[in-house]
């Protein structure tokens, strides 16, 4: 009876994991069907088309919007982490004036959504003159409440006994974070620098809004521009696409999924 309790959560894991990895193997397999097999269901197609995903990456502007989603990710998490483990740090160490008051006012911005403020933030930008350009997409991106409030968090655990040590050393305080508290932050750094990436990886609203330059497209306005961009939608191309513009994101996750765990187990993050 023990045994048989053991092994429900594994089956029960095992079931809802298959569950959720099912939409990923019928995009997959259906990126590999024609045109006119493309939505019957079956496990396995008769006829592999390998030529869709060719079709797809030569004749679309899918690499360079690719590239386009690669410069705009990449920046803004590399950014955001290194602006968002300052701020993070100050709100958890230091002592200054209305300190209370900045940390509830920039929490309060998590609860407004990005639809409520998509236009202040537009004409914002436009005024600024970085409307339809890398920057009016990459600069807006950057600030987000959620991670620093991670980094405060985890500052406010990490041991004061490496910082004294430092300053007793001659540190001084940029020194101390730069030398010693960042470098040591990789356990919030990773699973966050995953969720920037994804996020700025699968964004669609705001290049959507910001730029009007086919030059500037990202990943999810080319694949939106393949599904309406005519009369007729090939799905199967528009399938194999869908995948081609996955492999990055699988990628990042093999490579980081150890530390991903850990430092899910080490922040808590949920």
């Amino acid at each position: 009876m023990a045994v048989s309790k053991r092994m429900v959560l594994p089956v029960v894991g095992v079931l809802l994991g298959l569950l959720m990895l099912f939409p990923i193997y019928m995009m997959l397999i259906s990126s590999l069907r024609s045109e006119t097999t493309v939505f019957d269901f079956q496990l396995l197609p008769v006829e592999f088309e390998w030529s869709n995903f060719k079709t797809a990456w030569t004749e679309s502007g899918l690499p360079r919007a690719i590239l386009n989603s690669l410069f705009v990710s990449v920046t803004v998490t590399v950014v955001a982490m290194v602006f968002h483990a300052m701020s993070g740090y100050a709100l958890a160490r230091l002592n200054f004036p209305g300190k209370s008051v900045v940390f509830g006012w920039m929490l309060s911005t998590l609860m407004v959504p990005f639809s409520i403020i998509m236009l202040p933030l537009y004409l914002i930008t436009k005024d600024l003159g970085l409307g339809n350009s890398y920057w009016g997409l990459i600069v807006p991106s950057i600030f987000n409440a959620y991670g620093i409030f991670l980094f405060r968090q985890f500052y406010r655990d990490f041991p004061k006994e490496l910082e004294e040590a430092a300053y007793m050393e001659g540190l001084s305080l940029a020194g101390t974070f730069f030398r010693i508290a960042f470098p040591l932050s990789v356990p919030i750094i990773v699973p966050l620098t995953i969720g920037f990436f994804l996020a700025n990886w699968n964004s669609y609203l705001w290049p959507l809004v910001i730029t009007q330059d086919e030059k500037l497209w990202v990943v999810q306005q080319e694949l939106a521009h393949i599904v309406g961009g005519g009369y007729f939608t090939p799905w199967n191309i528009v399938l194999a696409a869908a995948v081609i513009a996955a492999i990055p994101t699988f990628i990042l996750f093999f490579i980081a999924q150890r530390y991903l765990v850990e430092g899910i187990k080490m922040s808590g993050i949920k």
